[in-house]
């Protein structure tokens, strides 16, 4: 409400509703409208340039935590008002219900509803009477709240009393029912200072629990508006005074009844108890709102995880300054602000299992081939590059992903989750910790497994230590590639060359993949008993990655292992000392060749030497077969 006319002399005299219409707007007129009021921390508001069809207003919010989200205010039924104005900057959204001063029983219903950016965070929307207009005041009100739940936490809604000080009531907004006071014997002074919480217990149900208006100096009797002594009829009761009905009178107006301090009347002393802070209101429930200038009023009810809040605000004081008439709930302009803060809720870690071919399809895929040069393999820079590319790769299903206390001895899980199987989530997780279950924990670490074999190559890490940075509770693109058999990365081809043993550089001899023939006579090109095989292995790196850690190991056939007619021995001319290990096999012996531990840089190929000496028998005696 802008404000309620206040009698200063004892002759008051009757409003008609068009003088009514001129009073209210020329304090309107006079009402500062924006300036920072009470409450604080209500967030900032950025309204759309096209509001939401359907709407009031619409637009983004920001919390003083830096969450964000949209938001929308719809309008419900309205009773007594023309229209509404809409507020918004850096301390909410603030609704002003003009008056319709030609219509009592007053009542407006406005839905806020959000939409949080952030889900890591629990967002709750505050409710107060003003956020950015100091003039003016509010009336007494019963207000309505309903609310529902943001589903995208997994915590039950709840509006609670956030603050309820003591501050000063309005005397224009309460009357002499609230402010006056009764002084010695049958006089009583009106407009006294009282400091008590707006907000009230809901009393309506049950006996006779109005709240009443009235001017104490338009009552029968003598005297000013600072001690004023009225005239009783004969059962003790006061009335006004011909031409001066400034409200409406209690039941019983006697000299004890007649303020509600002192009434000896259960119903008019003890309803409409204050509110406690902390007290849980119920939703579709009530509470009342008690008459407070904007610039002092600091009530905020906090719903939180709320997805939406409606309010319904209902006049509901009989009796008013301006209209001699049994009027009730008759308002001005009033007031409502809607807020939204945040607080961190949720840690969330979320990614997705992905098939990493680079668009190489299953039909395509080819194990043995090698050329990186051209064709299928050629020019694709997404294939087991360890990324997931959107445009050319798809997610799949069959894996879970863990988080648990560490990767390298991991004894605490504290989630699992199986990826998205099918549709165009297929692949994806998203897993939500409290973050009061991770107090302590510097890092975490991310587990992918799977059961089949169906993508049994890994082009990533199975394991990713998260660590968790002070503010930051989202942790995205925590991917994991893998690939079907046949696109794995390395490809490796084996090729022989029959030589005398008498060759001095092997890399000059002419290989070939054909399997070589032996002859008994010792005729043809072919090898025969007493001779050697050089072999070349050429490993292919086709992914997009290095191959690290790579050791290439050839088993020298053994006579009797594997079917083997004959064993072969390792012979000189050696090649690239530097690329084998020390426990590779000696020159002269029977075993396993093998390299050092190697890179294989993405897109390349590398090839390897070792020479042989081929016979029938196996020997004691060094490079005899």
């Amino acid at each position: 409400m802008t404000g309620r006319f206040i009698s200063v002399s004892n002759i008051v005299k009757p409003y008609s509703i068009w003088k009514k219409h001129v009073l209210a707007f020329v304090v309107i007129t006079t009402t500062p409208l924006i300036a920072q009021a009470n409450p604080t921390g209500f967030g900032t508001f950025t309204r759309d340039t096209n509001t939401i069809a359907g709407s009031i207003a619409s637009g983004t919010y920001r919390t003083a935590a830096n969450a964000t989200g949209k938001f929308k205010v719809t309008a419900g039924p309205s009773n007594g008002y023309n229209g509404s104005s809409v507020t918004v900057g850096g301390n909410g959204v603030e609704i002003k219900s003009d008056a319709n001063t030609t219509t009592d029983k007053d009542k407006f219903t406005y839905t806020i509803t959000i939409t949080p950016d952030d889900i890591t965070s629990l967002h709750t929307i505050k409710i107060g009477q003003t956020s950015y207009t100091t003039g003016g005041n509010s009336e007494i009100a019963r207000q309505t709240l309903s609310f529902t739940r943001n589903t995208q936490i997994n915590l039950p809604v709840q509006a609670t009393v956030r603050e309820n000080p003591d501050v000063g009531y309005f005397f224009g907004a309460m009357g002499d029912y609230f402010m006056g006071k009764k002084l010695a014997g049958n006089s009583f002074s009106s407009n006294n200072t009282l400091s008590r919480p707006q907000l009230r217990v809901d009393s309506s149900s049950g006996g006779n629990n109005d709240l009443y208006y009235y001017s104490l100096t338009a009552l029968n009797g003598t005297g000013n508006s600072s001690s004023f002594t009225p005239t009783t009829n004969a059962n003790g009761q006061v009335s006004f005074a011909s031409g001066q009905k400034r409200g409406t009178l209690p039941p019983t107006p006697t000299f004890t009844n007649i303020l509600k301090e002192t009434s000896t009347n259960p119903n008019n002393q003890n309803t409409y108890a204050a509110l406690n802070t902390n007290t849980i209101i119920p939703n579709n429930s009530s509470y009342v709102s008690y008459g407070i200038e904007n610039s002092k009023s600091n009530y905020v009810i906090a719903v939180r995880n709320a997805e939406s809040v409606t309010l319904t605000y209902e006049g509901i004081m009989k009796g008013n300054s301006a209209i001699e008439a049994d009027v009730v709930g008759e308002t001005y302009n009033e007031w409502i602000s809607f807020g939204v803060e945040s607080e961190p809720y949720y840690y969330i870690f979320s990614g997705i299992v992905f098939n990493d071919n680079g668009g190489i399809t299953s039909v395509e895929a080819d194990a043995s081939n090698a050329n990186i040069a051209s064709g299928v393999y050629s020019n694709k820079p997404d294939y087991f590059n360890g990324e997931f590319n959107n445009a050319s790769e798809s997610g799949i299903g069959g894996s879970t992903v863990k988080i648990v206390n560490n990767c390298d001895n991991p004894t605490i899980t504290y989630a699992t989750q199986t990826v998205e199987t099918s549709g165009s989530a297929i692949g994806k997780y998203q897993i939500k910790i409290p973050i009061t279950n991770l107090n302590g924990q510097g890092n975490v670490c991310l587990l992918e497994e799977r059961s089949d074999t169906t993508y049994p190559i890994r082009t990533t890490n199975n394991k990713k230590t998260i660590t968790l940075e002070n503010a930051k509770y989202n942790y995205t693109n925590n991917d994991f590639g893998r690939v079907i058999a046949q696109n794995a990365a390395l490809v490796l081809e084996k090729e022989q060359a029959a030589n005398d043993c008498k060759t001095t550089d092997i890399t000059t001899l002419t290989y070939s993949k054909d399997p070589l023939s032996s002859s008994e006579t010792g005729s043809g090109t072919n090898v025969r008993p007493g001779q050697c095989i050089a072999y070349k292995i050429t490993a292919t790196n086709r992914a997009n990655i290095d191959i690290n850690n790579f050791v290439m190991r050839d088993v020298l056939q053994k006579k009797g292992d594997n079917k083997a007619m004959v064993t072969s021995k390792l012979a000189n001319p050696s090649y690239q000392a530097s690329d084998y290990a020390t426990d590779s096999v000696a020159i002269g012996d029977n075993g396993t060749v093998k390299t050092v531990s190697l890179i294989l840089d993405p897109r390349t190929e590398r090839s390897f030497y070792f020479n042989t000496k081929y016979g029938t028998t196996q020997s004691n005696t060094a490079n005899t077969p």
